[in-house]
């Protein structure tokens, strides 16, 4: 089913118009990201330097009273004698953790919008949509849906994922604080081989270890399935301040905290470099989503000049690349500017070449529109 929608050139000029608040806010809260982001790394670089300095390795075979309060590094297998189930699945088993994911076959709509413009500077929206069934963790309102009549989902779902965790979990004489046990993740297929009683049915029946409400291969809307995980005692490296026989977070002299569990078994000086990675990793995602928004803001800020020159489209798409080009320039200029002022200070041979790239591409910038204006 289409639904079409046009807009008028006039129409869209005072779109494009209020649409400049709304990109000085979106800049504004770029930069606060950005700033933020910075902060955040030289605060993180400092803390893992902190860490690297502090941390001491032990034994897990005994609990060391001298090192109490201290920042320890130890590794070994992290052991249960703890029963994790399912009951109404009849699933009982040792280990660290039971997850279950449950699934129910819906119709989902798809929106698809297709814009062009007119001569004149007016716009045509056509705006498709589309159904197709498949498998959601959470049952969708089908009432919603522009074209509800032939695509209704039933109400309600019997199965809920969850999981069941162990409580004690030991790394030689050292108990697992219940975040830390969080951080053990890997799992492998728990495969069902029969369907419990309580749940037997006509249509149920079990593929490839999953519990089905109905036909695996054919499902019908509303039909669910159940899968199981198990996360079985496996070897662990812990880095964090020991608490008597068990742990809490570390804090940083500038207030980062560090509480960490790794899979594996691994040196203090490989932990280390884990958190520096992903540390560095987090901030260059900060980074690009800080310039990205920042680029949104300056592009509806300029939006105005391609709305205005779109009364013959070529021309607009014309303006509206340059524009999009100038967006770029200034949102690339400060966000690198943002970034080069915190590193200035810490590694001023890093922070001041960027300085000095950066101000040139706002000047760039600066002069391309002036040029444009001209």
């Amino acid at each position: 089913m289409n639904m079409v929608n046009q807009v008028g050139w006039f129409g869209r000029i005072g779109r494009s118009i209020k649409g400049i608040f709304a990109g000085f806010v979106f800049a504004l809260i770029a930069v606060v990201l950005l700033i933020a982001n910075e902060r955040n790394a030289v605060r993180d670089i400092r803390t893992n330097k902190e860490i690297a300095k502090e941390v001491t390795s032990v034994a897990n075979d005994k609990v060391d009273a001298a090192k109490e309060g201290k920042l320890i590094h130890l590794n070994g297998p992290a052991q249960t004698d703890d029963i994790v189930e399912h009951p109404k699945f009849g699933i009982k088993e040792n280990a660290i953790r039971l997850s279950w994911d449950a699934e129910i076959y819906q119709w989902i709509e798809t929106e698809k919008n297709d814009t062009t413009k007119n001569t004149g500077g007016s716009e045509t929206t056509t705006t498709t949509y589309s159904y197709d069934k498949g498998w959601v963790s959470e049952p969708i309102d089908s009432s919603k849906f522009n074209q509800p009549t032939g695509h209704e989902n039933p109400p309600g779902q019997t199965f809920h994922s969850g999981l069941s965790q162990a409580k004690d979990v030991t790394v030689g004489s050292f108990n697992l604080p219940e975040p830390l046990i969080s951080k053990i993740s890997s799992s492998e297929p728990h495969l069902l081989e029969e369907i419990p009683t309580a749940l037997a049915s006509e249509t149920a029946n079990i593929n490839n270890g999953i519990f089905h409400t109905g036909d695996a291969i054919t499902p019908a809307v509303g039909d669910e399935r159940v899968s199981f995980s198990l996360t079985k005692p496996q070897d662990v490296t812990v880095m964090a301040v020991q608490s008597n026989n068990t742990f809490e977070p570390y804090i940083s002299k500038n207030g980062k905290t560090r509480f960490i569990l790794m899979e594996g078994l691994l040196s203090a000086t490989e932990v280390v470099q884990a958190e520096e990675q992903k540390a560095k990793f987090l901030r260059w995602v900060g980074r690009l989503g800080g310039f990205l928004l920042m680029s949104l803001g300056f592009g509806l800020i300029l939006k105005p000049l391609s709305v205005l020159a779109d009364v013959v489209p070529f021309f607009g798409n014309l303006v509206g690349a340059a524009t999009g080009v100038i967006a770029g320039l200034f949102a690339g200029g400060l966000s690198l500017i943002i970034i080069a002022v915190f590193w200035v200070t810490f590694r001023p041979l890093i922070g001041i070449p960027v300085l000095i790239i950066a101000v040139a591409a706002v000047f760039f910038g600066i002069k391309k529109l002036m040029m444009k204006r001209a």
